[in-house]
């Protein structure tokens, strides 16, 4: 009967204690979440404003191929994009094309099956195909040509509406220039990395529809560096994180060379009960060891609380990046792209074509020399001589200049 009442006294509280963890739990993960958010763009920051240049400059509006100061000296002078840098682009991105990539599956060792593999092979084309990943490959590349990176990513979707089966889908990236990852990773893969921000922005409206409980507005922690971009008047700032998680991974190794995973039944059982489970698979034969090994969570996270929460089954962060050319000077990396040294070439074109465009322009307005008698009488007709296609220009001549006509001033001529 104590006991009874004792748990009586405790259970109303119980749900409460729970909620307030969680919601400290989830505190504690956006502000970690935040934190590498800040860590990581600062450290791209350079390679991510240069990289948005470049697409802006390979757009090919005036406004992107002229700088602010040539166009307001220039004023009504000509100011002409002649965009050749799409055909340099195209020549590296067709031969990509051409090339049709694509996953493949090799067996390595003496446990791979080339009938297995083949299977496997099968698996993966069915997955390209059903996700359009050719398309999604040579957009990700146009990227990576252009600003030096993109990315694509692999997700898991149900297959139908009234099924539990699920898929692997390839899908695209919107801004894979965006897309920050850990610092400290240095593959070129990023397996190594420890995180993965994958931003993108969502209209205000379709933000409150999709999640009417949420909050659109403030931020959870003001210390927050970048800020910029997270919440704007017509639209909000979501951004898909990465979070690999440290955990050991328990193999066991049978007589017959086969490798089972038993990670999950210790998970059951409890940790306590491992020593226990290790001796009774020694005792039949078996090898038990222990492996570091992560776990991959993805939380969809705005700047100011964790709207999902997903557990992905594997122990790679499945976001995948194609880069550019990369130099490395210390702890720095520039990265780049076609664009990037094709920049100051593309303002010369534009420069030498809007020159002879303005001398070829002015070819026919070359002004002509004249007295005062000379037009006096014809003034109408002189201020027009520019304009009209008149048959002739009257003038009176005057013997201060030996009664000469009018002369034309010899134009400027176009450089060979």
């Amino acid at each position: 009967m104590a006991y009874e009442a004792e748990a009586a006294e405790v259970k109303p509280d119980a749900p409460k204690d729970k909620k307030r963890k969680n919601k400290e739990k989830d505190a504690e993960l956006l502000k970690s979440a935040l934190e590498d958010y800040d860590a990581a763009y600062e450290y791209q920051r350079a390679n991510i404003d240069a990289a948005n240049e470049d697409l802006r400059f390979r757009r090919g509006e005036k406004e992107d191929q002229w700088d602010a100061q040539a166009l307001e000296v220039r004023k009504d002078r000509p100011c002409l994009v002649i965009n050749t840098l799409p055909q340099f682009i195209r020549q590296v991105t067709g031969d990509m094309r051409q090339m049709r990539p694509s996953i493949k599956v090799n067996p390595v060792d003496s446990r791979g099956d080339p009938k297995t593999a083949e299977v496997l092979a099968g698996m993966c084309r069915y997955i390209e195909n059903r996700s359009f990943a050719k398309h999604i490959y040579t957009t990700a590349a146009d990227s990576q040509v252009a600003a030096g990176i993109g990315h694509w990513q692999v997700t898991t979707e149900y297959a139908g509406s009234s099924t539990f089966n699920q898929e692997i889908r390839i899908i695209g990236i919107e801004d894979g220039v965006s897309v920050l990852w850990d610092p400290d990773s240095v593959l070129p893969t990023r397996e190594d990395a420890m995180f993965c921000h994958v931003p993108f922005d969502m209209s205000r409206r379709a933000f409150k529809k999709k999640y009417p409980n949420a909050s659109a507005e403030g931020f959870a922690f003001t210390s927050m560096i970048n800020t910029d971009g997270w919440w704007t008047g017509d639209s909000v700032r979501l951004s898909k994180y990465w979070k690999k998680k440290p955990i050991k991974r328990s193999l066991v190794l049978s007589p017959d060379g086969s490798i089972d995973d038993v990670t999950d039944q210790i998970k059951e059982t409890g940790k306590e009960y491992m020593a226990e489970l290790a001796a009774w698979y020694e005792r039949q034969g078996y090898r038990f060891e222990q492996r570091d090994s992560f776990e991959v969570c993805r939380y969809l996270v705005t700047a100011n609380e964790i709207l999902e929460t997903t557990e992905w089954p594997g122990m790679h962060i499945p976001v995948v990046p194609v880069l550019g050319e990369e130099v490395r000077i210390g702890r720095e990396v520039y990265r780049h792209g076609v664009v990037r040294y094709a920049r100051d070439p593309q303002r010369m074109v534009n420069y030498y074509a809007s020159a002879d465009d303005e001398v070829v322009a002015l070819q026919p307005k070359a002004p002509f020399m004249v007295t005062e008698v000379n037009v006096a009488k014809y003034q109408d007709a002189w201020n027009k001589a520019n304009t009209d296609n008149a048959p002739f220009l009257p003038y009176t001549p005057d013997p201060v200049n030996g009664g000469q006509a009018p002369i034309r001033v010899q134009p400027a001529v176009s450089s060979q």
